[in-house]
């Protein structure tokens, strides 16, 4: 995937309802909610899991990523996870929030499938996130963010949607948001654009690619969710599941071998 990293991964999500705050009466710390106010100052959380995760942005194929799980957090301003990166909350008031955030990009290796080879890689980066959210109505929120890439693609990517979370349970969590995702020319020529000399290097390896020349416009949308079943006090057990259909050039790219793209994963988490 070209955000081969559980930042690819990333879904901000909202518990605007009072009924969310039970998740953490029984215990229940989210990585995925890195902004939520917790009783102490400093809340610490480890585990590890597993990501099963497209080759790269259009494959037909799937790849298993083990990973960490760590979250640390400095009360609703400071956060460090693998999924949100390190950030911090720069305007906080009752239901609404304005941050920055900076995350790991691994972009993309020519070895992730055999249409790339020859191409070379898009090196590892970092994306550079502003991101803000707003309580709607009940559990309902609205979020939105600005990535900037400074490596891999160099390119600037822009997500909104909706987002909201339930305690379906005494021990059962749900979170789902749906995001609609904008790039730039330059990202989404450097995921999905085959210039001639990349085109000659697939057909050197048997694989004929014509020349597409990939422009700014909608990427994808994707709706992905997120259940913790808290255990205990300190253990909870969390899945994540993300589905994406990609759209205008991505999915029209003689690169993309299935326009719908399925992420998912589980882990087990211990807050300290």
């Amino acid at each position: 995937m070209a955000r081969v990293t559980v930042a690819a991964f990333a879904l901000l999500v909202v518990a605007a309802s009072a009924r969310a705050t039970r998740a953490e009466q029984i215990g229940f710390v989210s990585a995925a909610q890195p902004d939520r106010p917790l009783a102490s100052d400093w809340s610490f959380v480890f585990g590890g899991g597993a990501l099963a995760v497209p080759s790269y942005p259009g494959a037909d194929s799937t790849k298993v990523i083990p990973l960490p799980f760590v979250d640390i957090r400095y009360g609703d301003r400071v956060f460090l996870s693998p999924i949100t990166g390190l950030g911090v909350n720069l305007f906080v008031v009752p239901g609404a929030r304005l941050g920055l955030a900076l995350l790991p990009d691994l972009g993309r290796t020519a070895s992730s499938s055999d249409r790339l080879r020859g191409w070379g890689d898009l090196g590892a980066g970092a994306d550079l996130k502003l991101f803000g959210q707003l309580h709607v109505a009940g559990p309902l929120g609205v979020l939105a963010s600005v990535r900037r890439q400074f490596g891999a693609g160099n390119g600037t990517v822009v997500d909104a949607g909706l987002t909201g979370t339930l305690p379906l349970l005494r021990r059962l969590i749900v979170s789902a948001t749906g995001t609609l995702t904008w790039a730039n020319a330059r990202y989404t020529r450097s995921y999905f654009g085959v210039d001639a000399d990349q085109s000659a290097a697939a057909l050197s390896y048997g694989s004929a690619l014509p020349t597409f020349a990939a422009g700014a416009g909608l990427r994808d949308a994707s709706l992905g969710l997120l259940a913790i079943v808290p255990l205990d006090r300190h253990w909870s057990l969390q899945s994540v599941t993300r589905t994406e259909v990609l759209l205008g050039d991505a999915a029209s790219s003689p690169l993309t071998q299935r326009r719908f793209q399925l992420t998912f994963g589980g882990f087990i988490a211990y807050k300290l």
